[in-house]
């Protein structure tokens, strides 16, 4: 699996939300998230789990925010 990073930034933009906001709804450390963004990291269950229950919070479909990997 991978994050669609850019969905996840859009949707911190239209909610007005800055990143470490992001990651506090996510439920992850800013510095983790910030490593993510930048390609540094490629994200975890941590991650998986956070875009989850804020797609559920937030009625939103988790198949924009996560790429199922094809191999």
């Amino acid at each position: 699996m991978k994050a669609n990073l850019s969905a996840l930034q859009q949707l911190a933009k239209t909610k007005n939300w800055t990143t470490p906001e992001l990651a506090r709804r996510l439920k992850v450390d800013y510095s983790y998230l910030f490593r993510i963004m930048r390609g540094e990291k490629r994200g975890g269950a941590k991650l998986w789990s956070g875009i989850y229950f804020l797609c559920k919070k937030e009625g939103l479909s988790i198949e924009d925010y996560i790429f199922l990997d094809e191999e």
